[in-house]
């Protein structure tokens, strides 16, 4: 099991006092949500509701969605299993880099994963000649948007001509937007309201990044898609999502006051880590759009500061990339500037 772990936040093995390596809200959970998850607890003697009616009535209420589009999961994860479970789909197409499960819940159907290379000397964005390889032989493709490691945009534009393709060639489209609240521009990058024009799309979202709720577990998709959902929901587990989590996410969602708090500090925080980076820090910084800075630098980075308690993510194991790439959480100040403390200690010896 050990050997398999390839994401970040893996604390339970390393000496940490700073980690950078996953890309939560440094705020960690409303404290709203953290009362409604003890509350929960008391309540725990009870089966969690199966149908997350009120949770799904507040996602519904929030982003203007009918209830029944949406479908709550163990984290956005365990949503992109049951997709590939429910279709289970033969070929399906990706970029690369991009979030690694995406691949292993395909492999866990026996399905092939087609990756289209994002070029380093264009940034690693997404070009509209992606388009073409969604032929009538693909079943799935999968996007990240920003993209997860590179925090790479996708404009609204070019999602909605994916989209329309996606639909001409009946190939069903999982579009994860779970880093999108971290941006004040949300809805202009966002393909929720277009959900109703297109069946062959599921939007998957998550309360783990934008509200610090990793330990928790609970995300959502939304389709317009009556079939699709009820496909998901047959190889999904009841009770998939605790009554603390689900308690959780409805105070979270009336939290408007922490949303504005958050991306106030991701803003201010990523020019300070910016700022200190371009100052022969880093090799190169790819322009960040939400709260993770991705770039390149020494690549022996990531143990070297872990000698110092400091965890960053090191990109290595990611399709398209090689050792001496990197990611890091934006955090608050104090954590930011023990980040940059050590790495320049680094720098001088």
């Amino acid at each position: 099991m050990e050997e398999s772990y390839q994401h970040g936040g893996d604390i339970y093995r390393n000496d940490v006092l700073y980690d950078f390596s996953v890309n939560t809200n440094p705020f960690g959970m409303p404290q709203k949500s953290v009362k409604a998850a003890v509350k929960g607890i008391s309540l725990a003697k009870c089966y969690p509701d199966s149908q997350a009616d009120a949770l799904r009535e507040e996602i519904a209420n929030k982003k203007q969605l009918l209830k029944e589009q949406i479908l709550v999961g163990n984290g956005a994860a365990e949503l992109i299993y049951g997709l590939c479970q429910a279709i289970q789909p033969q070929k399906v197409l990706t970029v690369s880099p991009c979030f690694q499960e995406y691949e292993e819940a395909v492999c866990s159907c026996n399905g092939e994963m087609q990756f289209w290379n994002l070029k380093e000397e264009n940034n690693f964005s997404l070009e509209e000649t992606f388009i073409k390889k969604i032929t009538e032989d693909i079943d799935l493709v999968f996007l990240c948007n920003p993209n997860n490691p590179t925090g790479q945009l996708i404009s609204r534009q070019l999602l909605e001509k994916i989209a329309k393709r996606c639909e001409e060639m009946k190939v069903w489209f999982c579009l994860d937007e779970c880093f999108l609240p971290f941006l004040k521009e949300e809805a202009s990058y966002s393909m929720l309201s277009s959900i109703c024009d297109f069946p062959h799309l599921m939007i998957l979202r998550a309360f783990t990044k934008i509200y610090g709720m990793a330990g928790l577990r609970l995300g959502y998709g939304i389709s317009s898609n009556g079939k699709l959902r009820e496909k998901i929901q047959r190889v999904i587990q009841p009770w998939n999502t605790s009554i603390p989590a689900q308690m959780a996410g409805v105070e979270a969602l009336k939290d408007d006051a922490y949303l504005l708090m958050t991306r106030q500090l991701i803003e201010r925080e990523t020019q300070y880590l910016m700022r200190e980076m371009q100052k022969g820090l880093a090799e190169k910084i790819y322009e960040p759009s939400v709260n993770y800075i991705f770039f390149k630098a020494r690549k022996d980075l990531k143990e070297r500061l872990l000698e110092k308690k400091i965890l960053i993510r090191s990109c290595d194991n990611y399709h398209n990339l090689c050792r001496g790439f990197f990611r890091i959480a934006v955090r608050e100040r104090e954590e930011n500037q023990a980040l940059i403390r050590a790495w320049r200690d680094l720098e001088r010896k």
